[in-house]
Protein backbone atom coordinates (compact mmCIF):
# COMPACT_ATOMS: atom_id res chain seq x y z
CA UNK A 1 0.00 0.00 0.00
CA UNK A 2 1.15 3.63 -0.98
CA UNK A 3 0.83 6.99 1.08
CA UNK A 4 0.15 10.06 -0.79
CA UNK A 5 3.39 12.49 -2.18
CA UNK A 6 5.16 14.53 0.24
CA UNK A 7 8.39 16.51 0.29
CA UNK A 8 11.53 14.79 1.63
CA UNK A 9 12.49 16.46 4.64
CA UNK A 10 16.04 16.68 4.09
CA UNK A 11 15.57 18.15 0.81
CA UNK A 12 16.22 21.35 3.04
CA UNK A 13 20.19 20.95 3.27
CA UNK A 14 19.75 20.86 -1.33
CA UNK A 15 18.29 24.32 -1.61
CA UNK A 16 18.09 23.48 -5.55
CA UNK A 17 16.74 20.20 -5.08
CA UNK A 18 13.10 19.69 -3.40
CA UNK A 19 11.67 16.32 -4.36
CA UNK A 20 8.95 14.56 -4.64
CA UNK A 21 8.82 10.86 -3.67
CA UNK A 22 6.53 7.36 -3.29
CA UNK A 23 6.89 6.38 0.76
CA UNK A 24 5.75 3.19 2.11
CA UNK A 25 3.45 3.33 4.61
CA UNK A 26 4.59 1.43 8.50
CA UNK A 27 3.25 0.39 11.28
CA UNK A 28 2.44 3.16 13.66
CA UNK A 29 4.93 1.74 15.88
CA UNK A 30 7.62 2.42 13.74
CA UNK A 31 6.63 5.84 12.55
CA UNK A 32 9.68 8.51 13.62
CA UNK A 33 7.37 11.75 15.00
CA UNK A 34 9.08 14.53 13.86
CA UNK A 35 6.26 17.12 13.76
CA UNK A 36 4.18 18.19 17.73
CA UNK A 37 3.39 21.46 17.23
CA UNK A 38 0.59 22.57 15.23
CA UNK A 39 -1.37 26.36 15.18
CA UNK A 40 -4.91 26.16 14.70
CA UNK A 41 -7.94 27.54 15.86
CA UNK A 42 -10.27 26.86 19.10
CA UNK A 43 -13.75 28.56 19.23
CA UNK A 44 -12.63 31.29 17.17
CA UNK A 45 -9.48 31.96 19.16
CA UNK A 46 -5.57 31.51 17.43
CA UNK A 47 -4.15 28.73 19.56
CA UNK A 48 -1.50 26.14 19.85
CA UNK A 49 -1.60 22.50 20.51
CA UNK A 50 1.48 19.97 20.93
CA UNK A 51 1.01 16.23 20.35
CA UNK A 52 3.69 14.17 22.34
CA UNK A 53 2.14 11.23 21.24
CA UNK A 54 0.99 10.20 24.70
CA UNK A 55 -0.54 13.58 25.66
CA UNK A 56 -2.52 16.75 23.39
CA UNK A 57 -1.81 20.14 25.10
CA UNK A 58 -3.71 23.21 23.51
CA UNK A 59 -2.89 26.46 25.05
CA UNK A 60 -5.32 29.88 23.49
CA UNK A 61 -2.78 33.29 24.25
CA UNK A 62 -6.02 35.59 23.70
CA UNK A 63 -7.14 34.05 26.80
CA UNK A 64 -4.85 34.80 29.48
CA UNK A 65 -2.22 32.05 28.11
CA UNK A 66 -4.96 29.80 29.06
CA UNK A 67 -4.57 25.74 28.63
CA UNK A 68 -7.90 24.88 27.14
CA UNK A 69 -6.81 21.02 26.78
CA UNK A 70 -5.21 18.27 28.91
CA UNK A 71 -6.03 15.19 26.64
CA UNK A 72 -4.19 11.69 27.25
CA UNK A 73 -4.31 10.42 23.59
CA UNK A 74 -3.64 6.45 24.67
CA UNK A 75 -6.91 6.47 26.45
CA UNK A 76 -8.51 9.52 25.25
CA UNK A 77 -9.53 11.07 28.60
CA UNK A 78 -9.63 14.87 28.59
CA UNK A 79 -8.48 16.14 31.77
CA UNK A 80 -9.39 19.66 32.28
CA UNK A 81 -13.01 21.12 32.57
CA UNK A 82 -15.02 23.22 30.16
CA UNK A 83 -18.04 25.32 31.45
CA UNK A 84 -21.12 23.55 29.74
CA UNK A 85 -22.84 27.46 28.71
CA UNK A 86 -19.88 29.73 28.91
CA UNK A 87 -18.32 30.81 25.74
CA UNK A 88 -15.05 32.34 25.13
CA UNK A 89 -14.43 35.75 24.96
CA UNK A 90 -11.93 38.43 25.73
CA UNK A 91 -12.76 40.44 28.66
CA UNK A 92 -10.97 43.65 29.67
CA UNK A 93 -9.10 44.14 33.05
CA UNK A 94 -11.64 44.98 35.89
CA UNK A 95 -14.05 42.34 34.59
CA UNK A 96 -15.58 39.79 36.63
CA UNK A 97 -13.97 36.50 36.12
CA UNK A 98 -17.20 34.33 37.83
CA UNK A 99 -19.54 35.65 35.55
CA UNK A 100 -17.22 36.24 32.46
CA UNK A 101 -14.35 34.09 31.82
CA UNK A 102 -14.52 31.24 34.45
CA UNK A 103 -14.72 29.11 31.43
CA UNK A 104 -12.50 25.95 32.30
CA UNK A 105 -9.05 25.13 31.78
CA UNK A 106 -5.90 25.47 33.58
CA UNK A 107 -5.52 29.38 34.38
CA UNK A 108 -2.66 31.58 36.35
CA UNK A 109 -3.59 33.62 39.64
CA UNK A 110 -1.09 36.14 40.28
CA UNK A 111 -0.90 38.10 42.25
CA UNK A 112 -3.79 37.39 44.38
CA UNK A 113 -6.34 34.74 43.81
CA UNK A 114 -9.40 37.24 45.74
CA UNK A 115 -10.09 40.52 44.89
CA UNK A 116 -8.29 42.79 47.60
CA UNK A 117 -6.23 45.98 47.90
CA UNK A 118 -2.44 45.93 47.78
CA UNK A 119 -1.68 45.71 51.66
CA UNK A 120 1.43 47.39 51.49
CA UNK A 121 3.60 49.97 50.20
CA UNK A 122 4.45 51.82 48.08
CA UNK A 123 1.21 50.41 46.11
CA UNK A 124 -0.87 49.82 49.23
CA UNK A 125 -4.09 50.18 48.11
CA UNK A 126 -4.15 49.84 44.76
CA UNK A 127 -7.05 47.77 43.46
CA UNK A 128 -6.06 43.62 42.74
CA UNK A 129 -9.42 41.75 40.31
CA UNK A 130 -10.54 38.67 41.07
CA UNK A 131 -8.51 36.18 40.04
CA UNK A 132 -5.51 38.32 39.66
CA UNK A 133 -4.01 40.03 36.53
CA UNK A 134 -3.41 37.49 34.43
CA UNK A 135 -6.07 35.99 32.95
CA UNK A 136 -7.87 38.85 31.53
CA UNK A 137 -4.59 40.40 29.26
CA UNK A 138 -3.54 38.18 26.49
CA UNK A 139 -0.31 36.44 26.77
CA UNK A 140 2.81 36.98 24.85
CA UNK A 141 3.42 33.23 23.14
CA UNK A 142 6.73 32.42 22.11
CA UNK A 143 7.45 28.52 20.86
CA UNK A 144 10.77 26.88 20.70
CA UNK A 145 11.59 23.64 19.08
CA UNK A 146 14.57 21.44 19.23
CA UNK A 147 14.81 17.86 18.47
CA UNK A 148 12.24 15.78 20.45
CA UNK A 149 10.98 19.12 23.05
CA UNK A 150 8.36 21.81 22.27
CA UNK A 151 8.40 24.58 25.10
CA UNK A 152 5.57 27.32 25.37
CA UNK A 153 6.44 30.27 26.94
CA UNK A 154 3.97 32.43 27.85
CA UNK A 155 4.65 36.41 29.33
CA UNK A 156 2.10 38.82 30.99
CA UNK A 157 3.16 42.26 32.13
CA UNK A 158 2.10 43.62 35.67
CA UNK A 159 -1.15 46.32 35.17
CA UNK A 160 -1.49 47.66 38.83
CA UNK A 161 2.21 46.11 39.77
CA UNK A 162 5.08 46.67 38.36
CA UNK A 163 6.45 43.00 37.34
CA UNK A 164 6.94 40.21 34.25
CA UNK A 165 5.44 36.81 34.71
CA UNK A 166 6.77 34.14 32.91
CA UNK A 167 5.53 30.61 32.61
CA UNK A 168 7.37 27.56 30.30
CA UNK A 169 5.67 25.05 29.53
CA UNK A 170 8.16 22.09 27.97
CA UNK A 171 6.81 19.04 26.66
CA UNK A 172 8.76 16.08 25.09
CA UNK A 173 7.91 13.84 21.98
CA UNK A 174 6.58 10.25 23.55
CA UNK A 175 6.49 11.39 27.24
CA UNK A 176 3.45 12.26 29.49
CA UNK A 177 4.30 14.56 31.67
CA UNK A 178 4.33 18.34 31.50
CA UNK A 179 6.76 20.32 33.20
CA UNK A 180 5.68 24.42 33.94
CA UNK A 181 8.42 26.42 34.99
CA UNK A 182 7.87 30.12 36.40
CA UNK A 183 9.84 33.41 37.16
CA UNK A 184 8.47 36.18 38.35
CA UNK A 185 10.55 39.54 37.62
CA UNK A 186 10.51 42.69 40.14
CA UNK A 187 10.76 45.21 37.32
CA UNK A 188 10.31 48.34 40.71
CA UNK A 189 12.52 49.34 43.09
CA UNK A 190 10.60 48.36 46.04
CA UNK A 191 9.77 44.51 47.21
CA UNK A 192 7.13 42.91 45.82
CA UNK A 193 4.47 40.67 47.75
CA UNK A 194 2.33 37.86 46.26
CA UNK A 195 0.06 34.96 46.42
CA UNK A 196 -0.22 32.41 43.51
CA UNK A 197 -1.85 29.31 42.10
CA UNK A 198 -2.02 26.87 39.48
CA UNK A 199 -6.03 27.13 38.47
CA UNK A 200 -6.56 24.14 36.61
CA UNK A 201 -9.74 22.70 36.37
CA UNK A 202 -10.68 18.98 36.06
CA UNK A 203 -13.64 16.97 34.89
CA UNK A 204 -14.69 14.65 37.56
CA UNK A 205 -16.54 11.36 37.10
CA UNK A 206 -17.96 8.35 39.18
CA UNK A 207 -15.47 6.42 41.34
CA UNK A 208 -12.62 9.21 40.99
CA UNK A 209 -10.52 9.52 44.19
CA UNK A 210 -8.44 12.93 45.23
CA UNK A 211 -4.60 12.14 46.65
CA UNK A 212 -3.23 14.63 48.99
CA UNK A 213 0.07 14.95 51.22
CA UNK A 214 -0.25 12.54 54.03
CA UNK A 215 -0.47 14.89 57.53
CA UNK A 216 -1.33 17.90 55.81
CA UNK A 217 -3.84 20.38 57.24
CA UNK A 218 -6.08 22.46 55.31
CA UNK A 219 -8.13 25.68 55.71
CA UNK A 220 -11.17 26.16 54.82
CA UNK A 221 -11.81 29.56 52.62
CA UNK A 222 -15.32 28.79 51.09
CA UNK A 223 -17.65 26.09 51.46
CA UNK A 224 -21.46 25.49 50.52
CA UNK A 225 -23.41 25.24 52.78
CA UNK A 226 -21.82 27.53 55.02
CA UNK A 227 -21.33 25.72 57.91
CA UNK A 228 -20.48 22.50 55.50
CA UNK A 229 -17.14 21.63 57.44
CA UNK A 230 -19.53 21.72 60.87
CA UNK A 231 -22.14 19.30 59.10
CA UNK A 232 -19.24 17.02 58.57
CA UNK A 233 -17.68 16.90 62.27
CA UNK A 234 -14.56 18.48 61.34
CA UNK A 235 -12.54 20.65 63.58
CA UNK A 236 -14.30 23.35 64.26
CA UNK A 237 -11.44 25.77 64.36
CA UNK A 238 -11.30 25.31 60.11
CA UNK A 239 -8.70 22.98 60.04
CA UNK A 240 -8.75 18.95 58.36
CA UNK A 241 -6.36 16.57 59.30
CA UNK A 242 -5.56 14.49 56.12
CA UNK A 243 -3.30 11.70 57.64
CA UNK A 244 -2.16 8.27 56.09
CA UNK A 245 -5.79 7.02 56.80
CA UNK A 246 -7.78 9.75 55.28
CA UNK A 247 -5.08 10.12 52.33
CA UNK A 248 -7.65 9.80 49.66
CA UNK A 249 -10.77 11.80 49.51
CA UNK A 250 -13.89 9.89 46.86
CA UNK A 251 -14.88 12.33 44.76
CA UNK A 252 -18.69 10.23 44.25
CA UNK A 253 -20.60 12.08 41.68
CA UNK A 254 -23.74 12.69 43.93
CA UNK A 255 -25.64 15.66 43.33
CA UNK A 256 -25.09 16.98 47.20
CA UNK A 257 -24.93 20.20 47.08
CA UNK A 258 -21.85 20.57 48.41
CA UNK A 259 -18.73 22.32 47.40
CA UNK A 260 -15.78 23.02 49.47
CA UNK A 261 -12.24 25.42 49.04
CA UNK A 262 -9.71 24.63 51.21
CA UNK A 263 -5.65 25.45 51.41
CA UNK A 264 -3.19 24.05 53.04
CA UNK A 265 -0.50 24.71 55.39
CA UNK A 266 2.93 24.34 54.28
CA UNK A 267 3.51 20.75 53.33
CA UNK A 268 6.07 18.16 54.29
CA UNK A 269 5.83 16.79 50.26
CA UNK A 270 5.14 17.81 47.01
CA UNK A 271 2.92 16.14 45.38
CA UNK A 272 -0.95 15.17 44.67
CA UNK A 273 -2.97 13.30 42.10
CA UNK A 274 -6.25 12.42 41.09
CA UNK A 275 -6.97 9.20 39.74
CA UNK A 276 -9.68 7.53 37.47
CA UNK A 277 -10.37 4.19 36.58
CA UNK A 278 -8.20 4.21 33.75
CA UNK A 279 -5.83 6.75 34.08
CA UNK A 280 -4.64 9.11 36.60
CA UNK A 281 -3.19 12.60 36.77
CA UNK A 282 -0.40 13.30 39.06
CA UNK A 283 1.28 16.61 40.00
CA UNK A 284 4.60 17.06 41.57
CA UNK A 285 6.31 20.38 42.64
CA UNK A 286 9.58 21.45 45.09
CA UNK A 287 7.95 22.02 48.47
CA UNK A 288 10.56 24.02 49.03
CA UNK A 289 9.50 26.88 46.73
CA UNK A 290 5.90 25.67 46.46
CA UNK A 291 5.02 24.68 50.09
CA UNK A 292 1.28 24.45 49.63
CA UNK A 293 -1.66 23.26 47.65
CA UNK A 294 -5.35 24.08 47.44
CA UNK A 295 -8.52 22.18 46.47
CA UNK A 296 -11.58 23.05 45.04
CA UNK A 297 -14.40 20.60 45.03
CA UNK A 298 -17.98 21.78 43.65
CA UNK A 299 -20.19 18.63 43.70
CA UNK A 300 -23.37 20.15 42.23
CA UNK A 301 -23.67 22.93 44.42
CA UNK A 302 -22.51 25.69 42.62
CA UNK A 303 -22.39 27.69 38.81
CA UNK A 304 -20.76 31.30 38.57
CA UNK A 305 -23.56 32.20 35.70
CA UNK A 306 -26.18 31.35 38.06
CA UNK A 307 -27.57 28.32 36.30
CA UNK A 308 -27.79 24.49 36.50
CA UNK A 309 -24.80 23.54 39.14
CA UNK A 310 -22.11 21.82 37.57
CA UNK A 311 -19.19 19.16 38.92
CA UNK A 312 -15.58 19.84 38.73
CA UNK A 313 -12.16 19.62 40.69
CA UNK A 314 -9.61 22.65 41.44
CA UNK A 315 -6.17 20.92 42.36
CA UNK A 316 -4.15 24.01 42.94
CA UNK A 317 -0.59 24.18 44.07
CA UNK A 318 -0.20 27.49 45.70
CA UNK A 319 2.66 29.99 47.03
CA UNK A 320 1.00 31.67 50.05
CA UNK A 321 -2.86 31.82 51.85
CA UNK A 322 -5.55 31.73 49.71
CA UNK A 323 -7.26 33.34 48.31
CA UNK A 324 -6.60 37.37 49.33
CA UNK A 325 -3.48 38.60 49.22
CA UNK A 326 -4.43 41.39 51.53
CA UNK A 327 -5.47 38.71 54.10
CA UNK A 328 -2.45 36.79 53.64
CA UNK A 329 0.12 39.95 54.31
CA UNK A 330 -1.90 41.42 57.41
CA UNK A 331 -3.78 37.72 58.74
CA UNK A 332 -2.08 35.00 57.66
CA UNK A 333 1.82 36.11 57.57
CA UNK A 334 1.64 33.34 54.66
CA UNK A 335 3.33 35.05 51.60
CA UNK A 336 6.56 35.51 48.78
CA UNK A 337 7.85 38.21 48.18
CA UNK A 338 10.52 39.41 45.33
CA UNK A 339 13.03 41.62 46.08
CA UNK A 340 13.52 45.25 44.18
CA UNK A 341 14.75 44.08 41.07
CA UNK A 342 14.89 40.76 41.82
CA UNK A 343 12.58 37.51 41.03
CA UNK A 344 11.49 34.30 42.09
CA UNK A 345 11.50 31.27 40.58
CA UNK A 346 9.95 27.54 40.82
CA UNK A 347 8.62 24.80 38.62
CA UNK A 348 5.69 22.08 38.85
CA UNK A 349 4.67 19.01 36.65
CA UNK A 350 2.18 17.04 35.43
CA UNK A 351 2.34 13.48 34.54
CA UNK A 352 -0.29 12.16 33.07
CA UNK A 353 -0.80 8.05 33.13
CA UNK A 354 -3.05 5.21 32.38
CA UNK A 355 -3.93 2.04 34.16
CA UNK A 356 -2.68 -1.13 33.03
Amino acid sequence: MRAHTWVRPYAMVMPLMTELVEVCIVPKSRYIYTHMLDHTSIEGFEAVTVDTGSLALSLIPDLGGKVSSLRDTRSGREWLWRHPRMAYAQVPHGSNYITQADTGGWDECFPSVAPCRYPVGPWQGAAIQDHGELWSQPARLKTETLNKTVKLITTWEGVVLPYTFERTITLVRDSAIIHSDYVVHNQSYAPLSFIWCAHPLLAIELGMTLHLPAQATFNVWASVPPDLLEQERYTPSGTLPIDSALGSVDCTLQRTGKALKLWSNPLNAGHASLRASNGALEMRWDKAKLPQVAVWMNLGAWAGDGGEPYFNLGLEPCIGAQDSLEEAVNEGNLYQTVPAGGEYRWWMEIELSVAG
